[in-house]
């Protein structure tokens, strides 16, 4: 089947609701195509936030000599509980847990919980500072054993607000994001780029409904469920105010394929990103720093055979993928959220059919 066969069966069946495409080759549009949605629909991309904000701020920073792959954490941010160095936090090797849900603690606060009200500035800014500080407080349960962690990446967002004197998104908006269709939403903000752009929900309570893992952690109170769109679907970055070193960003597949060829493929953050794209050594799957890379099975299908590939996945049903040596960005951006959290089996199988069919397309070419 053709890229846009797949993807129009999916839509058509429900799930997931929405999905945009764009495959790049040598910065020239190759394919894009829209199922349920417009080319210049936004999306929350999820986790893929990791890559396209966190990690490229940090490589920029490295570039630019204001920071070390293996300073520490305490350097920056001395009242840390934990000590890790950067590399191992872009590794996910650091020893911090995976996840916690920071927000439950944000939601019994009297003056921070009234975000989830229709709040000020003070209770986001009181909300955000919460998360941070629980963060850091956290101690470290497997250092050098790989364990995907965004509690590591909301670090790696701080380090950034620390030595840019200024918070993510701000730098991510001047150096990174300036003049795309990308770019974190400001929960705070009395208006955000968003504004009148055609935004695809992926979920509709808040808290979100619990992810597969995560029964029993957490409750979502009794509420009306509306499409909630345009606010961060994770909810620690939700209680951050929606700027999170781990998830915020939202965007079209054309924005975030163009950023891919331009900072990673056309090396623009020239000697940081091979030190940053080599095979981080650790106990569990191979990673480089703040990229996955394909592993047998992997949901990069057939494009994943290739020696330079790299990528990230979202859990709202995004991803995006690399080749260096074909000169190749692919972005998938779907809201698969919205119909459940709990169905991953079928995202699980568009993934690598989709990354399958793209391949066919580049073969044609």
């Amino acid at each position: 089947m053709s890229v846009e066969a797949i993807l129009e069966a999916a839509v058509r069946a429900g799930d997931p609701p929405a999905a945009q495409c764009c495959v790049l080759v040598d910065g020239a549009v190759v394919h894009e195509s829209a199922h349920g949605c417009g080319l210049d629909s936004v999306f929350d991309v999820a986790s893929v936030t990791k890559v396209v904000a966190t990690t490229t701020a940090i490589a920029t920073l490295v570039e630019r000599g204001e920071l070390d792959l293996d300073d520490s954490v305490r350097r920056f941010l001395p009242d840390a509980a934990f000590d890790a160095t950067l590399r191992a936090l872009l590794a996910h090797a650091s020893g911090l847990p995976a996840w916690r849900p920071f927000f439950r603690e944000v939601i019994a606060d009297p003056r921070a919980g009234a975000i989830y009200r229709g709040a000020s500035e003070a209770a986001w800014t009181a909300a955000r500072r919460m998360v941070v500080d629980a963060v850091l407080a956290s101690r470290l349960e497997m250092p050098g054993r790989r364990v995907y962690s965004d509690l590591g990446f909301i670090t790696l967002g701080a380090v950034v607000d620390v030595v840019t004197a200024q918070r993510l998104d701000r730098f991510c908006d001047a150096e990174l994001h300036a003049g795309r269709d990308m770019g974190f939403v400001d929960l705070c903000a009395p208006r955000s780029w968003l504004a009148d752009r055609h935004v695809l929900a992926t979920g509709s309570t808040r808290p979100r409904e619990p992810a597969p893992g995560q029964e029993g952690l957490f409750d979502v109170p009794p509420q009306p469920r509306v499409p909630d769109a345009g606010r961060v679907d994770d909810d620690n970055a939700f209680a951050m105010g929606g700027v999170a070193g781990h998830a915020g960003v939202f965007g079209t597949a054309r924005a975030l394929a163009h950023f891919a060829h331009d900072a990673w493929i056309e090396d623009a953050l020239g000697a940081a990103r091979d030190r940053f794209l080599a095979i981080e050594p650790a106990d569990g799957p191979p990673r480089a720093l703040g990229f996955d890379v394909p592993t047998p099975g992997s949901s990069a299908g057939s494009l994943g055979a290739g020696a330079r590939v790299y990528g990230h996945l979202g859990f709202t049903g995004c991803s995006l993928w690399i080749d260096l040596d074909r000169r190749l960005a692919v972005a998938l951006l779907t809201n698969r959220t919205l119909s459940g959290r709990e169905h991953v089996a079928s995202i699980r199988a568009l993934r690598p059919a989709f990354h399958d069919a793209v391949a066919e397309l580049l073969a044609t070419r």
